[in-house]
């Protein structure tokens, strides 16, 4: 009768939580705590607050620090729960006595609390040496006389919310990585590894291969893969030439050969696979599992490489960890493809070269070269026209950018920005929007996505917040448009009548300017024959002309010149709007649906 008046001081109600049952069937007589009547009240307060309590919460109880938790607390034992209950806090959380021991005794010997934030703990709940992080205050729990009756800890567990705050910041070194500056392949290539060889928490080691003879052109063997870079890998050689010709690349190389075929791929077993990155160590782990992850850029059907990255063997390989190292593949796959649209365009500029005698052109060419690499995809697929327009001339570049990717189902991304400034800075800032804005294109298909993500980038990079954006994804079967607008100029659409209309949808902020607005998508209908015109402020405004008067006018003359080839009519569209050039940067981007 004692224990049941007990029981129900402690749970007003029937135990519900399985935590709750577990407490009412534990054997607490058997324990070092004794029998329940023979608790101090103090100590029975301060359980029944924890069991009734949905916050993770432990009370440790006597000198022995005997465990009672409740559900919340529950799931970050792992599978040392239900055993945990009723059992020695030293013994349930042995392998990291060593960090939270001392804490505890400090607590228990000067009656204060103490107080830890995201705690880097190294744990085997889970079977093996998991990397974790805690937030968690231990605090006396004492008697109407002062004594001390145990300890208890209110917690909370950070684990996914560090990691994710580190692997974004690997995403936006990544994205510093501007493909202009390193025009050679074996370059760019180095430089994308070299940033991942910061980050071997989350990526041990990795290997980078690509088609053998991109370099070439368009005649590559779109078969064989060669090493182009590594990082963190051991003594052992990483294969230099996976052939699915050989019977052995065949058989243990399968998986990089899968990623080829634009699948991911998930390898395990490295050491025969792939030895040279299983020799990767970290913190004494070895690493047994990779993934392999296609390379893709636009304007290419397949998969220009292969990038395999090392799995922690500290860390769980969940749903998370697949989406960052694709957000990784998908950003180095842009600066590759930039690269390669780079060489091209390179390759055509010495043809011209030969021809040309005056050293002023021959500078003016590659100047308007590297502008063009940093602003947006060399090669546009059918019935788009691109113009960009510096505020003045010479290498000067500014933070007005875009871009057109190819997504799947014969749908295509397009984006058009304008980071606040000029020069330099600002197009660093507008490299590393346009690298997050195309790897996320790539791996959603969501314009609001996109603009969303590129609020979290811009909050965390100097020169990012107020840049403006308008990402729309276009099916170019049916016409559907979606698009989602951060404090950009709408775009502009012109029927084959003549009429137009502007894509205004919900107006909304710059990037970073609120973290709680919402980022809404809207959806319109090209028509065939519609013309569609996404620009920046420097063709509509000027010094005398407000916004909407120049949006007015850059829709009269769409219309009225609306007939002409797309890129005639980008032609006319500049020299009608700003014949004098203009103070500012100019991106003018056309679709012509067929």
């Amino acid at each position: 009768m004692a224990v049941r008046g007990i029981l129900a001081g402690l749970l007003p109600t029937e135990a519900a939580t399985p935590c709750q049952e577990l407490f009412v069937g534990t054997d607490w007589a058997g324990t070092a705590l004794g029998p329940l009547e023979s608790w101090p009240p103090a100590l029975l307060s301060a359980v029944s607050t924890c069991l009734t309590s949905r916050f993770p919460m432990l009370v440790m109880a006597g000198p022995e620090l005997v465990m009672v938790y409740n559900d919340g607390y529950a799931e970050m034992l792992g599978d040392r729960h239900p055993g945990a209950m009723g059992a020695r806090m030293d013994e349930v959380w042995a392998d990291v006595w060593a960090d939270i021991g001392p804490m505890l005794d400090t607590v228990r010997d000067e009656r204060t609390p103490t107080y830890a934030q995201d705690l880097h703990l190294v744990m085997g709940r889970k079977g093996f040496a998991e990397e974790t992080y805690f937030t968690f205050s231990y605090s006396p729990l004492l008697d109407p006389t002062g004594g001390i009756v145990g300890v208890l800890d209110t917690a909370i567990e950070t684990t996914r919310q560090v990691l994710a705050l580190r692997r974004l910041d690997l995403a936006n070194r990544l994205g510093g990585v501007v493909a202009v500056r390193r025009p050679v392949l074996e370059a760019a290539a180095s430089a994308l590894v070299d940033v991942l060889g910061v980050a071997r928490s989350d990526v041990p080691c990795a290997a980078l291969y690509l088609v053998d003879g991109l370099e070439g052109g368009p005649s590559a063997e779109h078969s064989r893969l060669r090493l182009h870079a590594t990082t963190g890998t051991g003594e052992a050689a990483v294969p230099v030439l996976v052939d699915p010709d050989r019977d052995g690349d065949r058989d243990r190389r399968g998986g990089l050969l899968a990623a080829l075929g634009g699948e991911v791929a998930v390898l395990r077993g490295l050491d025969e696979r792939l030895p040279g990155l299983s020799q990767a160590a970290v913190s004494g782990g070895r690493v047994d599992t990779a993934v392999a992850l296609p390379l893709t850029t636009a304007g290419r059907q397949t998969p220009v490489g292969v990038l395999v990255l090392g799995v922690s063997p500290h860390l769980e390989l969940d749903a998370d960890y697949l989406a960052f190292f694709e957000l990784l593949a998908g950003q180095m796959g842009a600066v590759l493809g930039d690269t390669l649209a780079h060489q091209a365009e390179l390759r055509l500029v010495d043809q011209r070269l030969q021809a040309e005698r005056a050293v002023a052109r021959h500078s003016a060419e590659v100047a308007t070269t590297l502008q063009r690499a940093m602003l947006g995809p060399a090669v546009l697929p059918p019935g788009f026209a691109v113009r960009y327009v510096p505020a003045s001339a010479g290498l000067e570049v500014g933070g007005d950018w875009h871009d057109v990717v190819e997504l799947a189902d014969g749908a295509v991304g397009i984006v058009v920005g304008d980071v606040v400034g000029r020069g330099l800075g600002a197009a660093a800032v507008m490299g590393q929007l346009r690298s997050a804005a195309r790897a996320v294109l790539l791996q959603s298909g969501s314009p609001g996505t996109v603009v969303a993500a590129l609020d979290a980038v811009a909050a965390l990079v100097p020169g990012a917040p107020m840049a403006t954006v308008f990402c729309a994804v276009l099916d170019r079967a049916s016409g559907r448009i979606r698009y989602s607008r951060a404090g950009h100029l709408p775009a502009v659409v012109a029927e084959p009548d003549g009429r137009t209309r502007f894509l205004y949808g919900t107006r909304s902020l710059p990037l970073a300017v609120d973290d709680t607005a919402a980022r809404p998508e809207d959806e319109d209908l090209l028509g065939p024959g519609s013309v569609l015109l996404l620009c920046t402020d420097g063709l509509v405004e000027g010094r005398r002309r407000p916004v909407d008067a120049g949006l007015d006018r850059a829709a009269a003359v769409l219309s009225a010149a609306r007939d002409l080839p797309e890129e005639e009519l980008a032609d006319h569209l500049l020299q009608t709007l700003v014949p004098g050039g203009t103070d500012d940067d100019v991106v003018l981007l056309l679709h012509r649906r067929s």
